[in-house]
């Protein structure tokens, strides 16, 4: 009899901790090894200039699962590096910077939230002549990859969308400071295929008025073009050639651009890049 119930205490005992052990187990963190629609490429500059001496992508776990990078590989058409040859852990909507050189990235980005890497080894990106980034997994298959011609000027990074039917969308960062790393992307929409332009206020009184705005909305292009014009097609007032293609506003005060207030009159807003262009009339009035 005695061995019996010692029998069942043991049984019970038994139940009881592969029950505790269930529920710790459904409680615990779940760790993804890989998962194509969780951990995207978000962000890339492929031709630092000036003070930024690094190339860097950044990579966003947009899943509910904590990913684990280890022999996770980043690279372009000609190779893949490894990201990690430990575990490393990528937690939901964490985002995690990939640098070149990780001491001159936090030097150019002193206030960046994220971690920053530098990983096993760096494949060089192309800064012109066509070049696709490609993210794999740890067996080696491509979960991510995006084609792109060339890197933007002045350090402006590549970004991407995601609408809410889950298409992507690539393009120029509409940050002011040129990217975004470590946190959410300012690329919010897809560009238009014109040029939206729009002055405010016209016509203008450069004396009363101290200036007119003038806000541009240009589709995705190599080059940007904005200049005015007058009515006999002479240029007096030039504000970029070959910028960056993104939306913006300059302000006009009716000067040329030897700081000469013009006469009254009409004049001609000339925006254009590679592929469109777009002409407005403003008046300098009294």
């Amino acid at each position: 009899m005695g061995d019996e119930v010692g029998h069942k205490l043991i049984t019970y005992s038994h139940i009881l901790l592969l029950c505790i052990f269930s529920i710790l187990l459904c409680t615990a963190p779940s760790f993804s090894q890989s998962d194509a629609n969780s951990l995207r490429l978000s962000e890339f500059v492929p031709n630092p200039s000036g003070e930024l001496e690094t190339e860097w992508v950044e990579l966003v776990n947009n899943s509910l699962d904590a990913i684990n990078l280890r022999l996770y590989q980043i690279g372009d058409e000609l190779g893949l590096r490894n990201i990690s040859d430990t575990d490393l852990f990528l937690f939901p909507n964490e985002y995690i910077i990939l640098a070149q050189d990780v001491g001159q990235f936090v030097q150019f980005y002193p206030f960046i939230n994220g971690a920053v890497l530098r990983p096993v080894g760096w494949q060089v990106l192309n800064n012109s002549g066509g070049e696709t980034v490609r993210l794999a997994d740890s067996v080696g298959e491509i979960i991510d990859s995006f084609y792109y011609e060339s890197g933007f000027s002045d350090n402006r990074s590549w970004e991407r969308f995601i609408d809410p039917n889950g298409v992507s969308y690539w393009g120029g960062s509409f940050a002011i400071s040129g990217s975004t790393p470590g946190a959410i992307n300012a690329y919010f929409y897809p560009r238009t295929a014109s040029i939206d332009l729009v002055v405010s206020p016209d016509p203008f009184s450069p004396q009363l008025d101290s200036y007119t705005t003038i806000t541009y909305d240009p589709p995705e292009s190599d080059r940007f073009d904005l200049a005015i014009y007058d009515i006999s097609g002479r240029k007096i007032k030039d504000f970029f050639e070959s910028s960056a293609s993104i939306p913006g506003e300059v302000r006009w005060d009716g000067r040329d651009d030897s700081g000469q207030i013009l006469p009254l009159g009409i004049y001609i807003i000339h925006a254009r890049t590679d592929n469109t262009e777009v002409k407005k009339t403003v008046v300098i009035a009294r």
